[in-house]
């Protein structure tokens, strides 16, 4: 009898393995339903408007690998316990399915496969690096940013990294130094926001209207102090990053380890071109939770570094977000254009100029807003060479920059 109730067990948690790891499991997480318009804060939103639907059209993985698992309303299971039980088996199947997007996007196209934590043998596996890269652009790019080093417009202690990705037509046109980390300044706060929706997924936080006017001063206005309010809320910088490994490890180079100190000398937070690449093409496929509400924050009107004050013509869309402390300038985003046709087409930019040796007093000679100033300049530079050649080249328009002549990249012709 007892070796019979052992079979029913075995065979219990067999099934109920199979069942939590499936697409159902997902869709009961994924589809929890909040009342977004219900708070406790009675402030005005309307200056807040969100989309009260996500995009229908792109499919919604949820949020990665699920986090803690909720035994009951407000019973969540311990951090420790999730890490030693429920962890690997709800990421693994959660992981794969994230894998074969990034496979089906291009996104993996420097030369390895994606990695199956559930697989010793894929891990051996690479495959031939795919020449989905236009050289013609990237040349240009590097002669340029070359001449502006010639010039003295650089220093020789300035890194650069640029990638370029057509999501249109599914290719990277541009990768320069992309998996190089860098200082993220400002660019964390797209993964602070990333994380803070991860959490409103799974139910363990409110989308008051509290964080919505949070979330607005910290993506349009940039405010430091906004971001240390949702770093807080998550539950400190080292809560935050332990979210993203778990449930976004395809973010390699993103590490979220310090509050924006005060006066905004932020050094130790790093990203990357290549994760701020990924992390916009899997918001615009709809892959990250609450894609279209991120996207509403991301498109708010402010400054920019890719559109702004440049040659490129009217009407573009951008969701963007810049980063600037003494020591990196940069911008990423989406640009959505019209081709000749009138039809749109967006693609992802990000440009970022660092020197570590300005994290030190000592070293800077200029003042803050020059330093920044010439760097500025040349992103949008790079930014209208950008899209003088995805214009002309992948949709077969003809477009010359006036203002500049196409002097912005002259070494490209």
């Amino acid at each position: 009898m007892n070796s019979k109730r052992r079979n029913l067990r075995i065979v219990f948690v067999f099934f109920s393995t199979v069942f939590l790891s499936s697409p159902l499991l997902e869709t009961i997480n994924g589809g929890a339903v909040f009342c977004w318009g219900e708070s406790t804060d009675k402030s005005s939103t309307s200056d807040m408007q969100e989309p009260l639907k996500e995009n229908a059209d792109a499919e919604d993985i949820g949020a990665g690998c699920f986090g803690p698992m909720q035994r009951g309303a407000g019973d969540p299971v311990d951090s420790a316990e999730l890490e030693l039980q429920g962890a690997p088996l709800l990421c693994q199947a959660n992981l794969q399915k994230q894998q074969d997007y990034e496979a089906s996007d291009l996104l993996q196209n420097r030369g390895r496969v994606p990695q199956n934590p559930s697989s010793k043998t894929s891990q051996k596996k690479t495959v031939p690096l795919e020449f989905t890269v236009d050289s013609p652009l990237e040349a240009g790019i590097d002669r340029y940013i070359k001449s502006n080093r010639y010039r003295r417009r650089l220093a020789s202690t300035d890194r650069t990294s640029f990638v370029v990705y057509d999501i249109s037509k599914g290719k990277k046109v541009v990768s320069i130094n992309e998996d190089q980390p860098m200082m993220a300044a400002s660019f964390i706060k797209n993964f602070v926001m990333l994380v803070y929706f991860h959490e409103v997924r799974q139910g363990r936080l409110r989308h008051t209207n509290q964080n919505r006017r949070h979330l607005k001063n910290m993506i349009q206005r940039s405010y430091n102090s906004s971001t240390n309010y949702f770093i807080r809320l998550i539950g400190g910088p080292t809560r935050v990053n332990q979210l993203l490994r778990w449930n976004y490890p395809y973010f390699e180079q993103t590490h979220v380890v310090e509050y924006i100190p005060s006066g905004g000398r932020t050094y130790r937070n790093m990203t990357s071109a290549h994760d701020m690449n990924r992390f916009y093409n899997q918001l615009w496929l709809g892959h990250l939770p609450h894609s279209a509400k991120m996207k509403h924050y991301l498109g708010l009107p402010k400054g920019d570094r890719l559109y702004d004050k440049t040659c490129i013509p009217r009407g573009v869309r951008v969701y963007n977000k810049t980063g600037t402390v003494y020591g990196m300038v940069g911008d990423s985003g989406i640009l959505v254009i019209s081709d000749p046709k009138g039809k749109q087409r967006a693609y992802i930019l990000t440009g970022i100029i660092e020197d570590t040796t300005k994290t030190n007093l000592r070293n800077r000679s200029q003042s803050f807003g020059s330093w920044v100033s010439r760097r500025t300049e040349i992103l949008r530079s790079v930014s209208e060479g950008v899209y003088e050649y995805i214009y002309e080249r992948h949709y077969g328009g003809t477009y010359k920059c006036r203002q500049h002549r196409g002097r912005h990249l002259m070494a490209r012709k």
